[in-house]
């Protein structure tokens, strides 16, 4: 049967997206978008999806054209990811499930129609790209309109329009108008017009404006101490800080990175402290996402080509396998020689410029490695303690445990001390270290840890040495022996004296990554995974251990995403992602829940099919 326009049509409105149509379309006639998607066999779910031929069977029994209903709906594509105007967008931001709109425009929709004002209110498909945050036809922010986690009812958009519609007409969704910004006007221009002519042109739209919204929350440290403070209202801001500079490319950027660097702080804070939100993003949330690759490889060179950064530091979510830069402190640190001789040496070498702080003064580490050999001087005690960033008592007692010895003692003069072998020391003990910007609930500084259990450092760095210790973390704020941690309960259950050889529930779950102890605990208490009662040397009581027998039962039965990452070398991202299109969910019986668990033998099934 030949299909005909409907004689209860809507007129489309500029830049409207299909799914806002459709609801529209379906409401004049007397229904809501999924009964009419039933009633016509065009499924809602396809129109959003931006499916074309859904979109264009919509077209025409809305009597629209449906180049111009599909222009401005996001299609979406494998991977999770939409296209709208040739760009592509994540999924989860593009479908955010807070819709937002110009009130402006939607009053002037009511305003200009004969129609009740929920069915004459239509979305634009500008105002899901994330980045955007103005009407510009306006000069109005766009400002949340509503929130719904189900997206069929999410985007049934006259269901949405009829309990606010009326706040909309009477201005309750008004806020103070704005003049747009150069980044407004380029992410505009490029949703409507081919890419121009500035760097940011060359690459995906999405990706460019995030680089900009993460440069230019670094770039509010020359406002404030701390950039995580803007309101979310101001992230239009942000975003024109960072285009203010990307658009001119490289180099610029990297003028930019710079000027930061010479803001208050030093190198041992990190790269996170001196970029913040720019960093940790390009560092973990986009370390795998290709798009971003030009951005990470510009901080990547950026950091590579003036960071003193030693063997082990990380480098973009990468361990540093060799030291490229010494600065004059952390030179003047590893081999105990004063700063200030140190850089009148290296200047008259011509190694340095001399115009920066010592700790961002650099040089050539294997250029200047002869000369600070030459430099190096056996020293006397209270300087290596120093150099090494230890008290004088830690000091002695990691003599007396035979942890430090001198290089050279005699009966007629003081012990002298090589800086190398202490330098050695640390970076044994630091290998593998998880980097901590607060010492959060569990750990301890080594001597600390020592002091509660009364039982010599020397014993816990012993452990370190021969694996018994694994949770080693290297403290941020601090340098040398003095950012040495470890995780207290790991080091009571492998070194204390008459602790069972057993680790507690609530180590090994950290060990295995289950995030929260509870659910071990439960999945213990429930049958499904063994515990072996032990008695607690320090309070005598009788307690749930898992022991290696135990372990082994449960790593034959389950996985966390840790151990399933390690086991088939995939990141927790894309296994997750993996996990959910395969449809394996987390283990659960009896209605209760056990966290990130997953079956064992499901996993590796689904793993291991093409």
């Amino acid at each position: 049967m030949l299909r005909r326009p409907l004689p209860l049509r809507v007129d489309l409105a500029d830049r409207e997206t299909a799914f806002s149509f459709m609801a529209r379309l379906a409401a004049v006639n007397g229904t809501d978008a999924r009964g009419f998607g039933l009633e016509q066999d065009i499924a809602f779910q396809r129109v959003l999806d931006g499916e074309p031929e859904a979109v264009a069977e919509l077209a025409m029994l809305g009597g629209t054209d449906a180049s111009q209903l599909t222009a401005w709906t996001a299609r979406k594509q494998e991977g999770r990811r939409h296209v709208l105007r040739g760009e592509p967008f994540p999924g989860k931001l593009i479908r955010d499930p807070v819709i937002r709109g110009c009130p402006v425009c939607l009053r002037q929709d009511a305003a200009t129609s004969f129609l009740p004002p929920e069915q004459a209110m239509a979305l634009r498909g500008t105002w899901t790209v994330p980045t955007l945050t103005i009407c510009l036809k306006h000069d109005h922010p766009l400002v949340p309109l509503w929130r719904h986690v189900r997206p069929t009812e999410r985007y049934d958009t006259v269901v949405r329009f009829r309990s606010i519609a009326s706040d909309i007409v009477s201005g309750v969704f008004d806020h103070e108008t704005r003049e747009p910004t150069d980044f407004d006007e380029w992410i505009e221009a490029r949703l409507t017009d081919a890419p121009g002519s500035c760097w940011l042109d060359q690459h995906p739209l999405h990706a460019a404006a995030t680089f900009c919204f993460l440069l230019g929350s670094a770039l509010m440290r020359h406002e404030t101490a701390a950039p995580s403070d803007v309101h979310p209202e101001d992230r239009w801001a942000l975003l024109q800080m960072g285009f203010a500079v990307a658009r001119h490319g490289p180099t610029r950027i990297r003028e930019a990175l710079q000027r930061l660097q010479d803001l208050p702080g030093e190198p041992h804070r990190g790269p996170k402290a001196i970029y913040p939100v720019l960093y940790d993003r390009l560092s973990r949330d986009y370390r795998h996402a290709p798009e971003f690759a030009p951005y990470r490889e510009l901080l990547r060179t950026h950091l590579i080509e003036t960071w003193p950064l030693g063997t082990g530091d990380d480098l973009l979510g990468e361990p540093v396998d060799q030291r490229k830069l010494h600065s004059v402190q952390s030179a003047s640190r590893e081999t105990g020689i004063d700063p200030r001789r140190l850089r009148k040496m290296l200047r008259s070498r011509g190694l340095i410029a001399d115009q920066r702080p010592d700790a961002w003064e650099v040089f050539d580490a294997e250029a200047a490695e002869p000369l600070l050999n030459a430099m190096t001087r056996l020293v006397p005690a209270t300087h290596f303690a120093k150099s090494l960033g230890m008290s004088r008592s830690q000091f002695d007692r990691l003599v007396a445990d035979g942890i430090l010895q001198p290089a050279l003692e005699t009966s007629e003069t003081k012990s002298v001390w090589d800086p190398w072998a202490g330098q050695a020391m640390l970076t044994e003990l630091f290998a593998g270290a998880e980097p901590l910007r607060q010492a959060q609930h569990g750990w301890e500084h080594i001597s600390k840890s020592a002091s509660r259990l009364k039982i010599n450092p020397g014993v816990i760095i012993d452990g370190i040495r021969e694996g018994l210790i694994r949770r080693v973390g290297r403290h941020s704020d601090f340098d040398g022996y003095a950012a040495l941690y470890v995780y207290h309960d790991e080091v009571a259950s492998a070194v204390a004296d008459e602790a069972p050889e057993a680790m507690s529930l609530e180590l090994f779950a950290k060990t295995v990554g289950i995030g929260r102890p509870i659910h071990l605990r439960r999945l213990v208490a429930n049958g499904h995974t063994a515990a072996t009662r032990l008695r607690n040397p320090r309070t005598g009581a009788l307690q749930p251990y898992i022991t290696g027998e135990d372990a082994d039962a449960f790593h034959a039965t389950f996985y966390t995403l840790r151990t399933a990452s390690r086991s088939h070398g995939f990141s927790w991202q894309s296994l997750v992602a993996r996990l959910k299109r395969a449809g394996v969910e987390p283990f659960s019986s009896a209605d209760e829940e056990y966290g990130g668990l997953y079956l064992k033998r499901d996993v590796d099934e689904a793993l291991e099919q093409p």
